[in-house]
Parts: C-alpha cells; structure tokens; sequence
C-alpha cells in the first residue's frame, strides 16, 4: 500500500506539468500498455498489486499539425492490481476493465486530456494555453490471434473524441514482439474547435497572422503504427513505438495546420516488480 501511494503522489506533478512531459501513450498500444514479463514468469495471483517504473522519450511535432519537432521525457509509472483489472497510471489513466476473459478488455477509466502551451511554437501565438482536464471514457479491445482491435470513447470539457485501431501482433522471439496497426480518431464539434479552430480574438492577439476558422465535427486523423517490445529478463522491458499519422477534415485544413502528415518516435525502458 505504500508503494501505492508513493506512485500516486509522483503522478500528480506529471499531470501537472502536462504541456512539459509526454504523458501521451506510444502510438497503438493496447490498454494493457505495460509488457507481461516473459511465458516463463509465473503469472500473478488475483489481489496482488503490480508496478512498472521507468522511463524513455518522444520525438514528436510541437503540436498536432505542426512544422517543428521536439524531444519530450516520457515518465512510466504504472500500477495495477488484480492480474490488470484495476489500473493507474499518467499514460493510461486510471481504469477498470471489466472482463474477466484473456482476450477480450471493456470497461471504463479517467485519461489525461490533451493540454497545449501558446508558448510551445511561434505559430501559436494568440492562441493561449489549452489547460489540463480530466477526461473520462469507455474502452473495448479484443484480440483474435494474430488479429485485434481496440476502440474507446472519451469526453471532457474540450468535447468527445473516439479512436478505432485495429492490426496484428505476431513473436519474432521468446523475448521480442511485434505489433503493426492502422488507427482512426474522431472529434465532435467542440473537440475539433478547441485544439484546430481559431475564434475572432485569438485572430485578432496574433496580429493577424493566424486567420478565424470554425472547426467541425468529422474524422481528425489516421495512422500506421510499429510497436516494438523487448523483455530483457522477468524485470527489464523495453517498448518502441513509431507511427505516421495524417490530419483530415477540419484538422487539417486549420490556419494551425503547417504540415498534415507527421511522424512520431517513443522509446520507454521499465522495470516491472
């Protein structure tokens, strides 16, 4: 229990410091992000609490849509309890997955929304901070070997948005897996205004620059994704994720928009006790 609560005091500053830290998940994981130790590790019994800590990087666009790139920290602070029923963590929120089948995951979790600084990229100037809310959601994902699909909807004060992914996951060794997947995001009309439209005033506080645009409800985005895990030992884990994502609809044609295809690289290294 105390391990619970160190983890729970360490994510408040992540959540806080949002626009600083990735606490975005690498491209196409599935909820159940964090790597099961190698097929000769003893699964753990019900009620018992797991953790992973751990670390890595993202080298991804200042902002959806943006022409610049930069590296990000990455924290890994994952709990979960009861072979992953319940979870806790800054990149998959705090959840509960209902099912108690192998491969099949439905239930419901709290996320962390995306959060943007005005100060993140020039071409943001006018447009001030999008601030860190809470946003909360359902979640379905099964797998039909080597197939699976993932989807989950989530809403907040910024709107709702909805994600469909879908691939296949195959061994390339006792130690190594991949996964290749294709996703597709959705916004509603307030999601898409809040992170691609532009209103009068913040027009006005560029200096002009930027033009007023209203954003509509449609398909935000679709990506390829690789996903690379690599288990050292029982312990040590390592997961890759590079993914090409492409902007649509009202995203991408956003005056906030400077490049609609852009290209992303996470890198964690964890330890699993």
């Amino acid at each position: 229990m105390k391990l619970l609560v160190l983890f729970l005091t360490a994510a408040v500053p992540f959540s806080a410091l949002g626009a600083d830290f990735d606490i975005q998940p690498i491209p196409d994981l599935p909820l159940n992000n964090i790597p099961s130790a190698p097929s000769t590790e003893t699964v753990p019994s019900a009620g018992v609490w797991r953790f992973s800590l751990g670390g890595g990087a993202s080298y991804a666009p200042r902002y959806e849509g943006a022409e610049a790139y930069r590296l990000r920290f990455m924290p890994l602070l994952d709990a979960s309890y009861s072979n992953g029923k319940l979870f806790i963590s800054p990149l998959r929120g705090i959840g509960y997955n209902f099912s108690d089948a192998k491969d099949v995951q439905y239930g419901v979790r709290l996320m962390p929304g995306h959060s943007r600084k005005q100060s993140a990229d020039p071409h943001l100037n006018g447009m001030g901070d999008i601030g860190f809310i809470p946003e909360a959601g359902l979640f379905y994902n099964q797998r039909f070997a080597p197939w699976y699909i993932s989807s989950g909807i989530t809403t907040g004060s910024h709107g709702t948005h909805a994600e469909l992914g879908g691939g296949m996951g195959f061994s390339l060794s006792a130690a190594d897996r991949l996964r290749l997947g294709v996703n597709l995001n959705w916004g509603d009309t307030s999601y898409n205004q809040t992170y691609f439209g532009v209103t009068a005033a913040q027009a006005a506080a560029s200096g002009n620059v930027l033009t007023a645009y209203n954003a509509s409800a449609g398909i935000k985005d679709y990506a390829l994704t690789v996903n690379w895990v690599h288990n050292y030992d029982k312990e040590w884990f390592s997961n890759a994720g590079l993914s090409y994502k492409w902007l649509t609809g009202s995203a991408q044609q956003s005056p906030l928009t400077q490049r609609s295809a852009m290209g992303s690289l996470n890198y964690l290294m964890g330890y699993r006790f």
